[in-house]
């Protein structure tokens, strides 16, 4: 069991976003957006085109008679859920308070600080498709796109059934120079740059410059990826919802609203990518020789979501750069597995020769950072009382972490798991989700999530 948990909160008047209420009510998002217009239904406008909708509004409306709007689908589950009773996710924050301060207790800037502490799961809700948070939906509206997503991690492509994909089933390129950003972006880095330079090494990373997914006639992956150093995107990752671009008009606007929609539309011929640079993130879910999965508690001092609790560990690509001596250092992250399993031995001191086998599920978007997270399934031949020995006593990056612990990787105790009341990574619960549509199947995950409000 962890004891690092907070209670939940709750707010007075739920919003949803308007696709999450034209894929509950059935009514198409143009009629949303016009029975907001008309005031028949109410919600909270910011921006040019974005809305939120009061839960409540949307559930007095669908409970009075009216003619309805043109349906998106034929399915009335959803719009019976609704009337029935609420079923979303909890958050006692909006987008502009999710952050926080950038600046940490120590006096360093940080991603993530107190992250989740105002931001809790909703205990009552026990639906699949309800996990995703306001911030997801948001990102998914503003890209005109819809993904599944849960808390603030977004799926950007998966592996056939969570299945995984081997090394051999992706093809990795390597561009030899970084992606260009836009002139704001690139004036907001040289103003930033000075305030993290003094706690921070420019250390060289990757970022996925594009992606093609493996379609029903081609099941290979192919992978694109590009240079990016530590101040390109930390000079710009704690600022991203502060409204410190400039728009046609002259008004302000943040770096997330103006550009964080293209962190959803890596195109398939690579002709388009993401305009905030952001490394690609391996999240590594290790699973022990005893059947347990490896928690971790997130060490105060680290850059990102410090305090939080993983599963596993996450570890940025590097790439081939200059090392803190300012002698040239050479990468060994060719791609995904060999960076995972870099991060396995830096953690946990684990050898390549104890993996038993290593599957990558899938590639997503997490919100907070716009970061492209890649989840990693490692099997090892050690028990988690032999992995909590050697990062204790032999793990080079130890202190990165400062508590460990494990679940069961029995499906009811990580559905138990994944609502408990813990201070999460953003990305964990997605990964755990993961590894249960992996090991069991979606249908099954989604019942015995649906099947825990009635425990």
């Amino acid at each position: 069991m962890l004891d690092n948990e907070v209670p939940d909160t709750s707010q007075t008047r739920r919003e949803i976003s308007t696709q999450e209420a034209s894929h509950i009510s059935g009514l198409s998002l143009n009629h949303i957006a016009y029975l907001l217009r008309r005031g028949k239904l109410e919600g909270r406008r910011f921006g040019d085109r974005t809305w939120m909708v009061f839960e409540d509004s949307l559930r007095g409306y669908l409970a009075t008679p009216h003619k309805p709007g043109r349906p998106v689908n034929k399915s009335s589950t959803y719009s019976k859920q609704l009337r029935e009773k609420p079923v979303y996710q909890i958050y006692d924050a909006n987008r502009a308070e999710q952050t926080g301060s950038p600046i940490s207790p120590a006096g360093r800037i940080v991603v993530g600080q107190g992250y989740a502490e105002k931001v809790q799961t909703n205990s009552t809700s026990y639906n699949l498709y309800s996990l995703a948070s306001p911030n997801a939906l948001w990102l998914m509206q503003k890209a005109e796109i819809e993904r599944f997503a849960v808390d603030d991690c977004i799926l950007l492509t998966n592996s056939r059934g969570f299945r995984g994909w081997e090394r051999e089933d992706i093809k990795t390129t390597v561009l030899s120079s970084p992606l260009p950003v836009p002139a704001d972006l690139e004036e907001l880095q040289r103003a930033n740059i000075p305030g993290i330079e003094n706690d921070y090494f420019n250390s060289s990373h990757y970022r996925l410059a594009s992606f093609t997914p493996p379609f029903t006639d081609f099941s290979r992956l192919e992978i694109m990826l590009a240079p990016l150093r530590f101040y390109d995107y930390y000079s710009i990752t704690p600022f991203l919802d502060e409204p410190l671009l400039t728009t046609g008009d002259g008004s302000q606007i943040s770096t997330r609203e103006k550009y964080g929609h293209t962190a959803l539309t890596y195109h398939a011929t690579g002709r388009e990518t993401a305009i905030i640079p952001a490394p690609v993130s391996l999240q590594c879910i290790v699973v022990t020789q005893d059947q347990q999965i490896v928690l971790m508690q997130r060490s105060s001092s680290v850059s990102f979501y410090p305090g939080h609790w993983s599963s596993s560990f996450e570890e940025n690509m590097s790439a081939p750069g200059i090392d803190w001596k300012g002698r040239p250092s050479r990468s060994d992250d060719a791609d995904f597995i060999s960076g995972a399993m870099r991060g396995l031995e830096a953690e946990f001191a684990v050898p390549t020769s104890a993996v038993e086998n290593s599957k990558i599920l899938s590639l997503n978007v997490e919100y907070l950072t716009l970061s492209v997270d890649v989840i990693i399934l490692i099997n090892v031949a050690l028990s988690s009382e032999e992995i909590r020995q050697r990062w204790l006593l032999e793990a080079w990056d130890r202190d990165e972490a400062s508590r460990f612990a494990t679940v069961s990787t029995d499906l009811l105790a990580i559905v138990n798991k994944l609502f408990s009341q813990t201070l999460w990574h953003p990305t964990s619960r997605m990964r755990l989700i993961q590894f249960l549509f992996h090991t069991y199947g979606v249908n099954e995950v989604a019942k015995a999530i649906e099947d825990r409000q009635r425990v």
